[in-house]
């Protein structure tokens, strides 16, 4: 890249990611592959529903809402950090981790995923969206072959957690 890339206030690739609002602000092709900046929208309830790691380290920075962070140590030992508006949580590379808007109005943070790479997962599970403050709702729960696809998809791109473990 030799020049700097603007995206505006409200501009972005909108994409709705299982209940999530993800907007790409600056995809890998922006920073010269170094990074990608989302900007998330999370209904109360919503996130990941299972750790997970992948090789980009992420960093969160919370603009609205509540959020829990879960993570696991090499030894599978869960730890739970609370944060809010204003504060900053650094997941390294491979490190276990998931979040969860655990308060009562959508929250909404900004996640810079290094080195790029990750927006092609969003990409991929997320459908376009005119209105990122309008999502549509659910339709229901995935049927199995959704569920089959929607993995295949996590696992080019991550790898998960076992619940039993």
């Amino acid at each position: 890249m030799e020049q700097a890339h603007l995206t505006a206030a409200g501009q972005g690739e909108h994409l709705l990611v299982v209940t999530d609002v993800v907007t790409i602000k600056a995809s890998g092709r922006e920073t010269a592959g170094a990074q990608v900046v989302v900007e998330v929208r999370v209904p109360p309830g919503g996130g990941p529903p299972m750790l997970h790691r992948h090789q980009p380290a992420e960093t969160f920075y919370v603009l609205e809402g509540e959020f829990e962070i879960n993570t696991a140590d090499a030894g599978n030992r869960l730890s739970t950090v609370r944060i809010g508006p204003g504060d900053t949580l650094s997941v390294p590379a491979m490190v276990w981790h998931t979040y969860k808007n655990v308060g009562t109005a959508p929250g909404r943070f900004i996640a810079v995923l290094s080195p790029a790479g990750m927006e092609h997962f969003f990409r991929e599970l997320g459908v376009p969206l005119d209105d990122p403050h309008n999502p549509p709702a659910p339709a229901g729960p995935p049927s199995d072959e959704q569920r089959q696809q929607m993995m295949a998809i996590i696992a080019r791109h991550m790898e998960i957690l076992p619940p039993d473990r």
